[in-house]
Parts: structure tokens; C-alpha cells; sequence
């Protein structure tokens, strides 16, 4: 089968022709429709994220596709369930085998386009907002990186409870973006007194009550400096590449907190919560409380491009690699 290869960190990717993975018990084996980019599928490979699969391994962290083949071991999928999944790594390939409580079955009217960018980007950001962020009605929140991926998600999930959202990005485009997703004000990274803007751009609910932070080095600092007391900064990832460094007297002289959000570490430990967390998205979805923003779709052999797009920080919402007609 043909897969993206990661032989060594730091070295490219390349695809390839490989022998498919082996069915373990607790998996199940998916043909593969669809497949998102994310910022790990770079980092990962450059051995910059906080997890490192033993190598070689098949790039690729969410994506969707069919179930052709289950472990005797699996009885809550079945093969010819259409699946989305959020396996970690490995998407980015003909075949994948994920454990069985990494997979998420998809509604019938739900594409492969769709559900293939889903799982991850939402599935974060809901547990970022609202497991962890404990968001509620009429509080403020800052989406740093607003224009990507999860930010879009996250401003969705925002305007859906009631709360009010506050886009930055780095391009008038990307903003535009963001306010027809819900964002309630957009401001740019490069903005003068960033800070100040934010308090000012929340002051109706008394303040920045929450900051959703996918992108880490100095944009973490500038607005972690604009939350109110007793405000909630939720570290999420490092699209920057930049790990941020907290300032331990701005956490206490405003009593702060600083929270990490990882989804993958919830599917990991708590499935039962994730699978939870997915449906209640997917009834958001039916509602029509929730619209991905699918950007472009390359296919399987133009992956280089697809990476390069986001590594360039060009990337608006999700962007698709299609891996096969299913």
C-alpha cells in the first residue's frame, strides 16, 4: 500500500510503497477516504511534538474512511461502517489500523470531506472550551490562531453556548473568515497594544474570561497579560513551534489559571468522555450550529503542497488530502 513515510526526525516525508499495517487486538483496519492537516503532521515528523512514534511510522493524524477488517476482540464496529478517527498518526495512508475507541462512526449525511476534518479540530476544541475552559454564556474568550483548524471550531462552539469570541489572526483575510464563522471582533497579531485591544474588545462582559491558545511564544504572554482575575488560559498546542514560557507573576497577581487541553490524551484515558464530547458535536452538526470550513483538497500525491501551505501558516480552516474514491 502506499503511504507518507517518516523514516527519521527532522529528515521529509516521502511516499511510499509499504506493507499494510498488522491487525492487533482492539483494532480495527480502515480504508482510508480522506485525511486533514494539521500542524503535528509537521512538527511530528521534525521530532517537535510532544509525541514520537517509533519510527518508521506513516504520517497523518485524523482523516476517514471505511472499516474493511475488525479484531475478534471488537464488537461496537462492524466492517462497512464509514468511520472518522483521530488515530495519531498514520492517516496519511491507504490502510490504517487504529484502536477501536480511537473511531467514531459517521452520520449518513455526514461526506467523508466533512468527517474527515471532525474529529480532532472539534473534539479539541470542545474540551478545550468546555471541559476544560468551563466557558458559559456571556463570558469572553480570545481564539488565538482563529483562522485555523481548531480556531474556527472553537469560535463555532463559542457562539453556540453564548459566549462571546474574539478572533486573532495575522491576515484581514483570515479575519474576515472569522467573523463570518461567529467571531463577535477580529484583531490582528500584529495589532499595537494587542493586550489593551483585547480588554477593551471584551469590556462588556467585564472582562477576558478565557483564552484559547493554539499558537504559543509570544502571542501567549500578550494575552495571557489581557485576562481578567481569576481567568482561564488554555494552552492547546504550538503552531508557532515555539513552547511558551509562563511568567509565574502574571499567573499570580491575577489569579490566573493556566490549563493544558489535549483531546488525545482524553481518547486515551477517557474514551467514554471523547465518544461523549463527539456526540454531542455531531447533534451540533445536524442542528446546523456548526459548518466546517474545508478550504482546499489535494490529492494523495500532492501532499508536499498541502504541508507546505500550513508550515507557511497560509492555511485557512481545513485542508484535505484525498487518499481514495470510497
Amino acid at each position: 500500500m502506499k503511504a507518507a513515510m517518516c523514516r527519521e526526525f527532522g529528515g521529509r516525508v516521502f511516499i511510499e510503497n509499504v506493507p499494510k499495517p498488522k491487525l492487533l487486538p482492539g483494532t480495527v483496519r480502515i480504508r482510508m477516504a480522506m485525511a486533514a492537516v494539521n500542524p503535528p503532521d509537521i512538527l511530528m515528523p521534525q521530532g517537535k511534538y510532544q509525541v514520537r512514534p517509533p519510527l518508521p511510522f506513516a504520517v497523518g493524524i485524523e482523516g476517514a474512511g471505511v472499516v474493511i477488517e475488525v479484531a475478534d476482540d471488537v464488537a461496537s464496529i462492524r466492517a462497512g461502517d464509514r468511520v472518522m478517527t483521530y488515530a495519531g498518526h498514520g492517516c496519511f495512508a491507504e490502510e490504517v489500523v487504529v484502536p477501536a475507541h480511537l473511531v467514531y462512526q459517521i452520520p449518513d449525511k455526514m461526506s467523508f470531506e466533512t468527517a474527515a476534518g471532525f474529529s480532532l479540530v472539534y473534539g479539541t476544541a470542545y474540551h478545550a472550551l468546555i471541559d476544560r475552559g468551563e466557558l458559559s454564556k456571556g463570558e469572553s474568550v480570545a481564539i488565538l490562531g482563529a483562522a485555523g483548524g481548531i480556531g474556527l471550531c472553537a469560535i463555532q462552539i463559542a457562539d453556540a453556548v453564548g459566549a462571546q469570541a474574539i478572533a486573532v489572526a495575522s491576515t484581514e483575510e483570515k479575519l474576515a473568515v472569522c467573523r463570518s464563522n461567529g467571531a463577535k471582533a477580529a484583531l490582528k497579531t500584529t495589532s499595537p497594544n494587542l493586550a489593551q485591544l483585547l480588554r477593551e474588545c471584551s469590556a462588556g462582559t467585564k472582562g477576558l474570561s478565557v483564552v484559547h491558545d493554539t499558537v504559543g511564544g509570544a502571542l501567549t504572554l500578550t494575552a495571557l497579560r489581557a485576562l481578567k482575575p481569576f481567568g482561564r488560559h488554555l494552552i492547546v498546542g504550538y503552531a508557532s513551534g515555539e513552547i511558551p514560557l509562563i511568567p509565574g507573576n502574571y499567573v499570580l497577581l491575577k489569579q490566573v489559571d493556566v490549563r493544558g487541553v489535549s483531546f488525545r490524551q482524553c481518547a486515551q484515558d477517557s474514551p467514554d468522555v471523547a465518544h461523549a464530547s463527539i456526540q454531542t458535536l455531531l447533534k451540533m452538526w445536524n442542528d446546523g450550529k456548526l459548518v466546517p470550513h474545508i478550504s482546499k483538497i489535494y490529492a494523495f500525491d500532492q501532499m508536499h503542497e498541502a504541508l507546505d501551505v500550513l508550515a507557511r501558516g497560509a492555511a485557512i480552516g481545513k485542508h484535505l488530502i484525498r487518499i481514495a474514491d470510497l
